[in-house]
């Protein structure tokens, strides 16, 4: 038996992406199901309106955070 998208882990969502690149409509709606799946919600403001050190101390933390 066949999985729904919504079943599917990620891992299979993005090889079934890779095997429907051209059926636009197979493609849509893997990747939306993937991206709603997205952990990290918080977005950064726009980096024009930061200061040079707001922008090296956010770089700082998301390079340790795999450490």
């Amino acid at each position: 038996m066949k999985k729904s998208l919504s079943e599917m882990n990620n891992a299979e969502l993005r090889q079934y992406l890779s095997k429907n690149r051209n059926d636009e409509t197979a493609f849509s709606q893997a990747l939306e199901i993937l991206l709603s799946r997205k952990k990290d919600g918080f977005k950064y403001p726009a980096p024009q309106s930061m200061t040079y050190e707001e922008v090296e101390a956010i770089f700082k933390l998301k390079l340790n955070e795999d450490n």
